[in-house]
């Protein structure tokens, strides 16, 4: 693109957010000034509203002390009626009635007038049967021959006799008290009686007086105590009505103000907004333009001299209007006296160049050199085997001792098996990958039958924290393979665990094996959270994660399932992933190339040993690490008590008086360093041999138990023999003859 189409993009894209935001600005300002004068509408409603009110509560204060007065109780009518005139004002006159609604004193006419015809008879009663002042909506009083409001208060001073004291106010007196407010001309204030008759009102005042007002404005007014509706008056003019309600009276208060005289500043403010927003944007066009010519000018004059440079020309100096395009103009022409020195150096550079990118080619081999020693380095690191091998080791021990006891014998195979395959698991995946990539993993190939290796690892998994609350469930026919049962069991682990991984609680992970064409084919499925399109196709890749699982807190190092693919096909199989999208769970399976069953071989014999006879008490948590020392002591002619907690080994060692305690460190309530000094510090057991068997092996931790107590520390796994001896030396330099 051109010059200048950048420069009007670019005044575009300038010009854009200004518009938006001015826009949004200026229908802010709308909204406000219309707010504005709406709450000015109401503020004038409710000013009014506060004139009646006091109008009112002056009236029925007035009429109260009326309504004491002595001079009912004497009946000095004439006494009471200058008293009662005292209290007229102007189109407002004080009245007097009796029981049954007729007037005994009228003050709008002379003492001693007849009454007119009985029109209270209704209100009176009920004012002397509730005892509470009533005020009327607008009637046409028979006397005054006015339209009219009244207000109705019981006397307390007449004695046996019962008598009303009362107001009348001519629709006038509203008009001239409350509807003289400072506002504009073509703003209307009315005020509606109960009845939805207006009492007074500022325009039209004899016309509608007495009449209904508008059925809208009655029925919103009806369904709430303050508000605004915009409506058509009696006059037939769009407006926004403000009412709100007497509090003493009920009546309504409304004002109301054309609808284009409250959006007239807001659309006058608009108008003053938009145009100097406009102005803005032609000036900032104007300039822009002007300054864009100026410079596409000295560009293109600058783009010339470069041609020419190009070609080898002699370059003039070319002045300009634009302080770095001056600069360049030099620059071109320095350059230009420059260029023959530099055509004779250039072979030297391009050699001088040849020789850099074989240095920098030497160095790039050099650092991945270094980095796979690194991993190589990386490779012969591991976690402590600590309480999987521990039970390995102690079960071996036991079935290399020899016994005829052929449920002895099933169960060590069994821990071993089973801890075998959780070792697998623990050992870190980053290991195996360093391997795979430097080609160092050899497959120790033996035949294999899939489904024990199924069978162990779903119940090592089970008997973990992570799939607590899951349902592990298997389908599988014995298939034999010729496979490495360590990587198989570590595929199975892999892919096992990545389905309860990424699984709700509580669902359901299926596991089948099955025999298809000369190929075992095992699947296992998941309700899971699924796997994209995108993620299918990147699966497999090292250090690949997705989304974590919602029921999970870490979603792992994302090696598992690259490793389950590249042992898989070292094995010569391969594995695919599927799944019908996100939260419909998903599908891995691998097939490897079957075998025939092979024969049963017969198990070899054990190893035995002997040696004196102690009693010991056993702390461990890890239940299959416990179960197998403790047979591997017993076979060696200790008794042995086995306890879980630390706590729980404090009231064995106190009930046994044992020989020597052995004490795996990481307890699950209190440690054992805790139950080491415990020991130390109760007299019947200071003396007690205490041995730590444990996982952990750093300096700071064995400094930490000889602090603590202990008199010897072993790291798991260990010799058996190694153990028992230490036992009995220690025991030996204590002063405690065998038994």
């Amino acid at each position: 693109m051109r010059i200048r189409t950048y420069l009007a993009i670019m005044a575009a894209a300038i010009f854009l957010p200004i518009f938006l935001a001015g826009t949004t600005a200026l229908e802010k300002i709308r909204q406000e000034e219309r707010d504005t004068s709406i709450r000015s509408l109401k503020e004038t409603a409710r000013s009014v509203s506060l004139i009646v009110d006091r109008e009112v509560q002056g009236s029925l204060s007035a009429l109260q002390v009326l309504g004491h007065s002595e001079l009912l109780e004497t009946g000095n009518f004439k006494a009471f009626y200058t008293q009662a005139a005292s209290l007229n004002r102007p189109d407002v006159w004080t009245l007097l009635l009796d029981a049954t609604g007729t007037q005994v004193i009228n003050t709008i006419v002379p003492l001693g007038t007849p009454p007119p015809p009985t029109v209270a008879y209704s209100r009176v009663p009920q004012v002397i049967a509730s005892q509470k002042p009533l005020i009327t909506d607008v009637f046409l009083g028979p006397v005054a021959g006015k339209l009219l409001t009244s207000i109705y208060v019981p006397a307390k001073a007449a004695g046996g006799t019962t008598f009303v004291v009362a107001q009348s106010f001519a629709v006038d007196h509203w008009k001239r008290i409350s509807l003289h407010a400072d506002m504009p001309a073509d703003w209307i204030v009315a005020v509606i009686d109960n009845n939805g008759k207006f009492i007074a009102r500022t325009h039209k005042t004899k016309e509608l007086v007495g009449k209904a007002a508008r059925p809208e404005l009655v029925a919103a007014a009806s369904a709430a105590k303050s508000g605004v509706i915009r409506h058509s008056t009696v006059e037939g003019i769009e407006s926004y009505d403000a009412f709100t309600h007497s509090e003493l009276t009920g009546w309504i208060v409304a004002v109301a103000a054309p609808v284009a005289t409250i959006d007239a500043p807001a659309a006058r403010a608009v108008r003053l907004a938009g145009g100097g927003m406009l102005l803005a944007v032609f000036a900032a066009f104007s300039v822009a333009f002007i300054f864009g010519r100026r410079l596409i000018t000295a560009i293109n004059a600058a783009s010339n001299a470069a041609v020419s440079l190009g070609r080898g020309s002699k370059l003039p100096y070319i002045k300009s209007s634009i302080a770095e395009l001056d600069l360049l103009n030099h620059a071109l022409s320095d350059a230009s006296d420059l260029l023959d020195l530099e055509r004779g150096s250039r072979q030297a550079a391009e050699i001088d160049r040849a020789r850099l990118m074989q240095q920098e080619t030497e160095a790039r081999k050099t650092a991945e050199a270094q980095n796979v020693a690194k991993d190589q380095f990386l490779a012969m690191l591991g976690h402590e085997l600590r309480n999987p091998l521990a039970a390995i080791t102690g079960a071996t021990t036991l079935l290399k001792m020899g016994t005829d006891d052929k449920f002895r014998v099933s169960r060590c195979l069994d821990i071993i098996d089973r801890q075998n395959s959780h070792l697998n698991y623990i050992v870190d995946d980053l290991l195996d990958v360093s391997r795979l990539l430097a080609g160092k993993i050899v497959l120790v190939a033996q035949p294999l039958d899939l489904s024990d290796s199924i069978k162990r690892c779903v119940e090592a998994i089970r008997g973990t924290e992570r799939a607590r609350g899951f349902k592990l469930n298997i389908d599988a026919s014995p298939v034999w393979v010729n496979a490495d049962p360590v990587r198989i069991e570590q595929i199975l682990n892999n892919l096992i665990n990545n389905a309860v991984k990424f699984s709700p609680d509580g669902s359901t992970v299926e596991v089948r094996l099955r025999e298809e064409t000369g190929r075992a084919v095992v699947t296992v499925q998941d309700q899971g959270t699924g796997i994209s399109d995108e993620m299918l196709g990147r699966i497999f890749e090292p250090f690949f994660q997705g989304p974590p699982a919602a029921n999970r807190i870490h979603a792992g190092l994302g090696v598992g399932l690259a490793l389950v693919k590249q042992l898989v096909a070292l094995h010569g199989g391969d594995v695919q992933a599927t799944s019908d999208g996100l939260g419909r769970g998903s599908q891995f399976t691998f097939s490897l190339a079957s075998i025939p069953a092979p024969s049963v071989a017969e198990p070899e014999a054990g190893i035995t040993a002997v040696l004196a006879r102690r009693k010991l008490v056993y702390v461990e948590d890890n239940a299959d690490v416990r179960e197998a020392m403790s047979e591997v002591l017993r076979s060696l002619g200790y008794e042995v008590v086995e306890v879980a907690l630390g706590a729980d080994a404090l009231a064995a060692v106190a009930s046994t008086q044992p020989d020597a305690v052995v004490v795996d460190v990481g307890l699950p309530d209190i440690n054992g360093y805790e139950v080491a000094r415990r020991i130390r510090a109760h007299s019947s057991t200071q003396a007690t041999v205490i041995i730590a068997l444990t996982g952990y092996g750093q300096l700071h931790d064995k400094r930490q138990a000889t602090q603590a107590g202990f008199d010897a520390y072993f790291i798991k796994p260990v010799d058996i023999f190694v153990l028992t001896k230490a036992i009995e030396e220690i025991l030996l330099k204590k002063g405690k003859s065998d038994n």
